[in-house]
């Protein structure tokens, strides 16, 4: 009988091994059949774990939401007061993690991609409001909101890992800054409305 953490393994290394196929080629050109052939198990075995490649793709941009995920509710007292402390720890998770989000940012399932980028945008804003107990907003204006910082993110994510050359540490500190400081200056003035 497997137990969970044999399980959790296994998924670890099917989504391990899909990046490094990312790596080697385009996210289209990828098959379960080549996926389970360089793991060395069966589909049915593979099939135990996943319903397809998009969902261990879709469980690898999970991965890295729920961390920036969790950096922004563990600063969330007091956290427009802590915008700098944010960025810095979204910077030190994103610098790590630079060619797979290129990766994931460049395969050819961008539309799943970014609905799942503008979903975290989402559940960060419905955070926030929770956290201010904002109950009465402008749910139309809310979305603009949600659309505009899931798309500007989405943008400015892709360009920074697809660029060759390697920014300064201070320079992306000083972009994630302004980027939460406005996505947190947006929401509040979506409470004043």
């Amino acid at each position: 009988m497997s137990t969970l953490s044999d399980n959790s393994e296994v998924k670890e290394k099917i989504k391990a091994e899909l990046f490094q196929c990312m790596l080697e080629m385009s996210y289209s050109k990828i098959t379960v059949k080549k996926l389970v052939g360089r793991l060395g198990m069966s589909r049915q075995n593979f099939y135990r774990y996943y319903l397809s490649k998009d969902e261990v793709l879709l469980d690898l941009i999970d991965n890295t939401l729920d961390a920036a995920y969790q950096i922004i509710e563990s600063n969330l007292e007091g956290i427009r007061d802590n915008v700098a402390l944010v960025s810095k720890q979204i910077e030190s998770l994103a610098l790590p993690q630079k060619d797979l989000m290129n990766e994931i940012l460049s395969c050819s399932n961008e539309k799943v991609v970014f609905s799942h980028g503008r979903s975290f945008v989402r559940r960060v804003v419905g955070r926030l409001l929770r956290e201010k107990e904002h109950t009465d907003i402008d749910q139309d204006y809310l979305d603009i909101i949600i659309s505009q910082y899931a798309g500007s993110g989405y943008h400015m994510v892709k360009t920074w890992a697809q660029n060759d050359s390697e920014i300064d540490s201070s320079k992306f500190r000083h972009l994630v800054f302004n980027f939460v400081d406005g996505w947190f200056k947006a929401v509040d003035d979506a409470c004043d409305v």
